[in-house]
């Protein structure tokens, strides 16, 4: 559908990407663009570079990583937007690579191609954005009505399974899992599994659900921040669960400005665990790393 050589888009993968992931590549492909992904190997030697050895919060380091290790194989680097603009200047708010993500990676690692940055939440709104983005591809009005009706369909965000909050009751203790959602996965859940405990983690829950309830709690809070208070507030809420882990970074200072505020706004145990801490055996890069969807 392009005129020339397929333009390479690359996609940075950490954060948020089964999010998002999936309408954003669809697009990609039916623009007739060809879409890139970081490999292991590829991070892993990015990993080495001295602007993303300094990124201080492990999960942003794997995402300046990735982008990194596509600055050569992509012509322009799609990466997410983490959160809404709103003006708050406190817990994430005060951390650039959480408030600004894309802002934050153009300073701190040099010599990326051109990036293109898009909202986590694939809403009806997200049509504006979609339409600039295959006009900038394209460069053909006519071509992007053909592409954009075909595409509007997919224009809705994934759709949770439905979680038990109750297996086997009275056997086991549930345990609500919560912290940054790029903190969050199978492999984290795994780590932080116990015999004793049903674990119910956050990463598969509404995570549109949750950052409601936050924000209703204190609309004084970015979107990341408010879907961890919203995942403690409803999970508290609940007669089965028995008590909260609450997953942290230990180089992020937002991080621990949460913490405080979940330990604050529930009123059940919480134990808070350095992501560190969780994946000290199993391997913090390998367990942490997000790559492209199945």
């Amino acid at each position: 559908m392009l005129d020339s050589q397929a333009v390479r888009v690359g996609f940075v993968t950490q954060l948020l990407f089964r999010r998002y992931g999936r309408f954003w590549t669809d697009l990609v492909v039916a623009a007739g663009a060809e879409a890139r992904f970081p490999t292991p190997e590829g991070v892993s030697a990015a990993l080495a570079d001295e602007a993303v050895a300094a990124v201080p919060a492990v999960a942003f380091r794997l995402a300046a990583a990735q982008a990194l290790a596509l600055a050569e194989e992509a012509d322009v680097l799609v990466v997410p937007r983490l959160n809404r603009d709103s003006g708050v200047e406190r817990g994430g708010g005060q951390d650039p690579w959480i408030a600004d993500f894309p802002g934050a990676l153009r300073s701190a690692v040099p010599n990326l191609p051109p990036l293109r940055d898009v909202p986590v939440d694939v809403l009806p709104g997200v049509e504006s954005e979609a339409v600039a983005f295959l006009q900038a591809l394209l460069h053909d009005a006519a071509q992007v009505r053909r592409v954009w009706g075909r595409m509007r369909p997919e224009a809705k965000p994934p759709r949770p399974k439905p979680v038990n909050w109750n297996y086997r009751p009275g056997e086991l203790s549930t345990v609500a899992l919560v912290g940054q959602p790029w903190l969050l996965n199978d492999a984290v859940e795994r780590a932080l599994a116990t015999p004793a405990e049903h674990l119910v983690s956050q990463h598969r829950l509404d995570p549109i659900e949750l950052r409601d309830e936050g924000l209703r709690a204190d609309p004084q809070l970015i979107d990341t921040d408010a879907e961890v208070l919203g995942a403690a507030r409803s999970a508290a809420r609940r007669a089965t669960v028995a008590r909260l882990k609450l997953v942290v970074d230990a180089g992020s200072g937002a991080d621990a400005w949460l913490a405080r505020r979940v330990e604050k706004a529930v009123h059940k145990p919480v134990q808070v665990i350095s992501v560190q801490d969780a994946l000290a055996d199993a391997g913090l890069v390998d367990s942490l790393a997000n790559w492209q969807l199945d």
